[in-house]
């Protein structure tokens, strides 16, 4: 089993994205997110760094969504994964998000025996 993670900062396209999983059978969970940068330069804390993600973030929406999703085998995993990746150019653009993958060795609750 994997979780699969998507940080997804062009916000617009979340409609697309829960129609990647609707169109797989896959459930995913989506919450609000803020990075720590878009906190950083809200505060006005002066980092080096932050002066060229500036221009990144200004004119976007201040959050972000994840999205995120338990996926049973390997196949819809890369399936689902690919998916996401055209529908985002293949993150090409900066500032798009980032998605990401971890084994998952355990569930447990409602739906837990749909997984194993």
């Amino acid at each position: 089993m994997f979780a699969l993670i998507l940080i997804l900062n062009d916000i617009y396209k979340l409609d697309d994205i829960h129609e990647v999983f609707y169109e797989e059978e896959i459930g995913a969970t989506t919450i609000d997110s803020q990075g720590m940068g878009k906190v950083l330069l809200d505060h006005n804390i002066n980092v080096p760094m932050l002066a060229s993600m500036r221009k990144l973030i200004d004119g976007r929406k201040p959050y972000s969504k994840i999205v995120f999703s338990i996926i049973k085998d390997k196949e819809k995993l890369d399936k689902v994964a690919e998916k996401i990746q055209k529908e985002l150019d293949y993150f090409r653009e900066p500032g798009v998000g980032f998605m990401f993958v971890m084994p998952v060795l355990e569930v447990y609750g409602s739906n837990a025996d749909d997984l194993k």
